[in-house]
This record gives structure tokens, sequence and C-alpha cells, in this order.
């Protein structure tokens, strides 16, 4: 309890303020599940004084917050292995076992047991928690397991040993209950997670490959992201894309309505990519108003649907004196130390796309 006290308040008053909150979500949930565990010790083992309605409560809570605990590490997990349009609908699915243990809650028992230097809980209900934890577990293991090529070597570290090793915690937790360890391998996880993926320490470090003004990484990152791809995949037979984005009329608004007008376009801009390169690796600001998009293994039809999704974004979006128009171009091909003739090539590609487009808007070209 005392070190997930510290990891969490460490967190909130060291993080990045753009940083999103899974960890302190994850790391709540955890932290609840050890107080409800340190007051259900204390209650199982004086039922002389304390009502079996009030252990039954307190120990659907703490059922109730190792579910949360592990629904938010499975949401954790999802988003950091997942395209943003999947995670969204796999995040409500994960409600769905919460939701199927708390009506057991109703129908199935409490059992209270005299072990071997405690009393514990038992029973139906109680096993219904278990297999639900370890299916999440299962999950998150096979989720780490499938998508570990698009994984960087930290949130490798992060999911598959934590996911192993919760499974196994409550495998054994549930052979041996008078171990109560569930409190103990929650917290070796958060440490896990904290000191791999979340430590505030390294997202001040990582701001430097940030563009602020847009939410996406800097060249800075496109560059260190190049590199990795050099040491992971100069051996393997791996496909990779780039589309390459520039912004058309960035002239015609700073000059004629001011460069804040300009940088809110570029927001746009970047907010369109976002909304519609959903299978992308990343997205990456490279200039002013120049963007790289990068994708891995990508699906051809996919990444071409994404491209006419973000062109119909761009003829939705009215709130600017001129029009939101991104030139684009695509090409992909098998990852070699000559990765940069792709890249070349869809640089082409964005300016014939250009040229067409000043075609079509001359006023582009003042």
């Amino acid at each position: 309890m005392v070190v997930l006290i510290f990891l969490i308040c460490y967190h909130i008053f060291y993080r990045n303020k753009n940083s999103e909150n899974s960890f302190l979500l994850v790391s709540s949930m955890g932290l609840g599940h050890i107080v409800f565990d340190l007051i259900t010790v204390i209650t199982v083992n004086n039922r002389d004084i304390v009502p079996d309605t009030v252990n039954d409560l307190l120990h659907f809570g703490f059922y109730i917050f190792s579910m949360l605990f592990i629904m938010g590490f499975y949401n954790y997990v999802v988003k950091l292995t997942l395209p943003l349009n999947m995670h969204k609908k796999l995040r409500y699915i994960g409600y769905i076992p919460l939701l199927i243990f708390v009506v057991l809650f109703f129908f199935l028992p409490i059992e209270y047991v005299s072990g071997n230097g405690t009393d514990y809980s038992y029973g139906p209900l109680l096993f219904a928690g278990y297999s639900i934890f370890a299916v999440y577990c299962m999950i998150c293991l096979a989720l780490a397991i499938i998508k570990r090529n698009q994984l960087d070597l930290k949130t490798r570290i992060a999911i598959l040993p934590t996911s192993l090793l919760m499974a196994v915690f409550v495998v054994v937790q549930a052979i041996i209950p008078e171990l109560l360890m569930t409190s103990a391998g929650i917290t070796i996880v958060c440490i896990g997670l904290f000191t791999t993926v979340n430590n505030p320490v390294e997202s001040y470090k990582e701001q430097a490959y940030w563009d602020e003004a847009t939410g996406v990484q800097n060249k800075n990152g496109f560059k260190k992201q190049l590199s990795y791809m050099e040491k992971k995949y100069s051996k393997k037979q791996v496909n990779i894309g780039f589309i390459i984005c520039d912004m058309n009329g960035m002239k015609l608004i700073n000059d004629n309505y001011g460069h804040a007008e300009g940088d809110k376009l570029i927001r746009a801009a970047a907010i369109v990519m976002k909304n519609c390169f959903k299978s992308a690796y990343n997205i990456y600001r490279v200039g002013g108003d120049e963007f790289a998009v990068m994708y891995v293994s990508p699906d051809e039809k996919a990444v071409q649907k994404e491209l006419e999704n973000a062109r119909e974004a761009c003829e939705r979006y009215k709130d600017s004196p001129i029009k939101l128009s991104i030139a684009m171009g695509y090409a992909s091909g098998i990852y070699s130390p000559d990765y940069m003739e792709i890249y070349n090539k869809a640089d082409e590609l964005m300016y014939k796309d250009k040229l067409e487009i000043k075609k079509l808007h001359p006023e582009f070209n003042r």
C-alpha cells in the first residue's frame, strides 16, 4: 500500500501534463484492492463480532477493485497494442466480464474458511472472479505476443512479463488461498509498468521527440524511429510504408490572415491525420507544414481507404478562411537499407498530387 501510494503521488506531481492517465487509473484500482484486502483480512478473522453481511459487502469491494484493476490493465494493453478504432471497440467489450461478475454476486454465495494462519473467503463467486481475472490476463498476454513485432522494447517488457506474472499469481492464489498474494502481485505489476513505460522522468526525455503544437511526434522522433527500424528490421522481410503530406495554401493564409490562422490550420491538418490514419504506426511533423506517416506491415486496401477518409475530412472542414488542403503521396515496399527509396517515392507522388490540386485550386499559387 505504501509503495503504490508513493508511485501514484510521484506520478501525479511529476508526470507530463499532456500524458494520459492509464497508469494512474490502473494503480489507483490496485490501491483500492490492497486497502480492501487489508480491511477484509481483519474482518474475516473477527467473524464473531463482524456480521457476515458486512463481510460480504467488504469482500465484494475487494473483488470489484481487483476486477477494475485487471480491466484497467486490459484497456492499457489494448491501447498500447492496437489501432485507435479497435481500441475503442474492445474497451467497451472489456466491461462485459465485470458486469457478469456484478450479476453473479447476487446469485453465488461467499463462503468463509478457517485456514492455516488466517481465515479467508472461498466458494463459487471467488472462483468466478479468479476465472474472469485469468481470462483478462490471457487476452493481454496474447495481444502482447501477437503484436510483439510492432511494439518497442520497453512496451514488450512492460506487458509480456506482467501479464504472465498476474496469471501465475491468480492461479497460485486459487490453489493456496492462505497466501493472500494478489496485492503483492498487483504491486509488482504497477512497479513494472512504472519503471518501463510510465516513469515521469522518462516522459520529460520523450518531450524532445514531440511537437507540442500538433500532438504528433516531431522530426527528432522520426529520426529516432528510423534508427530503431534499422536495428529491428535490417534482417527481416517486413513491409513498410510512408505517406508524405504537405499542406497547400500556407503562404496564402499566413500573408492574408496571419500566422495564428496558419497555425490553427496546421493543427486542424494534424487532427485529420490522427483521426483518419488509424492503422499507421505513427505520425510525424517533419517540417513547418510537412508531415510523414509511417506504416509497418500495412494493409494496402486499408491505407487507400484512410487516404480517401483524410481527403473527405479536409473537404468537411470549414473553420478556416481558406480551404484545408493536404497533398499526399503513399508508397510501400520491403524494408531494406535503401528504405529511403520508399520515402522518396512517396515524396514524388505527393508533389504530383500537389500539382493536381493547384490546377483545381489556382488560388494556392498566389
